[in-house]
């Protein structure tokens, strides 16, 4: 396909900020967290310090579950230093790429740890976060509840008039 770009982990810039766009199936999840697990290592940055935002709930919960997994998988590759599923070039690039495998496990045990910190988002959620956070400076009602669907309050008004 004409215009797209395969994406390689290890050749993008962890600075600034990343947008990985793509359809369904393409491998954004396996990409988000091999970026993220780049993070982690090179970046030496905490899992609060990353934030990552999705779509839907349920996206939310899979993309946590597999950031989760695919830490422990890089624990695992550094640890022992070979790759059991040779098929995966991110955690092949991984131990050529790693200078320091020890301080890396270091740095990925330390984020299983501190996992409940992670800052994984749905975009509805990641709004309301952030108002919560900053209610004061943004003049919104420290209770103020977010909603998806507003069309029964819509129709309950225009039945009340």
């Amino acid at each position: 396909m004409e215009g797209m770009k395969l994406l390689k982990p290890f050749d993008i810039d962890l600075s600034g900020i990343n947008l990985v766009e793509a359809s369904a199936g393409t491998g954004k999840t396996y990409n988000i967290t091999s970026l993220y697990i780049r993070a982690l290592i090179e970046q030496d940055i905490s899992v609060g310090q990353i934030l990552v935002v999705t779509y839907t709930e349920a996206a939310t919960k899979e993309l946590k579950d597999r950031l989760l997994s695919r830490i422990r998988e890089s624990i695992e590759v550094l640890k022992s230093g070979r790759v059991d599923n040779e098929s995966d070039d991110f955690l092949e690039n991984l131990l050529t790429e790693v200078d320091h495998p020890p301080k890396a496990v270091t740095k990925l045990e330390k984020a299983v740890r501190m996992f409940d910190e992670a800052s994984v988002y749905t975009i509805h959620g990641f709004c309301y976060q952030a108002l919560q956070e900053q209610a004061f400076e943004s003049r919104a009602m420290y209770d103020a509840e977010m909603i998806g669907d507003d069309e029964e309050l819509v129709q309950e008004a225009v039945d009340d008039f």
